[in-house]
């Protein structure tokens, strides 16, 4: 049996095609988080979970240092950023590294927090800005893994429309 091991321990952020190359300490990207309802009926001997819908998305970003340029971009919760996280994902086996894979997220979104400095001596400010997402997609060497767009009600995973027929259903 051969054994792969992937590995993806760096990234870059763009934000509106600009990137910020080593301005971003850490960033967490959200997933489509699924949203479950309890059913439980007169006969049933236990409880069920269905799928009701999807939960917001969120995205946190933590600055590595005190930025004005990014500052300023996270300032106006109404203006929509189109947001960009690359990566290379390495591929080893028993053999070494055997791959290198592009890893590229997209997010849509406005800045809902554009995050508080706090200042300390003798230390680096920090910051962070919190992101409400309306729009997502993971690419993995170009193959996209999921798309979810909130006000386009589309849910794609593994190239499947998850909300095709319900979409139909509504007469939208």
């Amino acid at each position: 049996m051969n054994i792969q091991v992937n590995s993806l321990t760096n990234a870059n952020v763009y934000i509106d095609g600009v990137g910020l190359l080593g301005r971003a300490e850490e960033i967490e990207i959200p997933q489509p988080r699924h949203r479950m309802i309890d059913y439980k009926g007169l006969g049933m001997a236990g409880t069920a979970e269905l799928w009701s819908g999807v939960d917001k998305l969120e995205a946190r970003i933590r600055w590595s240092s005190f930025d004005p340029q990014t500052l300023t971009v996270a300032a106006s919760p109404f203006q929509t950023h189109s947001f960009q996280v690359r990566g290379s994902l390495e591929q080893y086996t028993s053999q070494g590294r055997s791959a290198e894979l592009p890893v590229v997220y997209l997010m849509t979104g406005v800045f809902k927090d554009a995050g508080v400095s706090n200042f300390k001596q003798q230390a680096m400010v920090e910051t962070q800005s919190m992101v409400s997402v309306y729009h997502c997609e993971l690419y993995v060497a170009g193959t996209q893994i999921y798309l979810y767009d909130v006000f386009a009600n589309v849910y794609v995973v593994g190239g499947v429309d998850q909300l095709s027929q319900f979409r139909v259903n509504l007469g939208a």
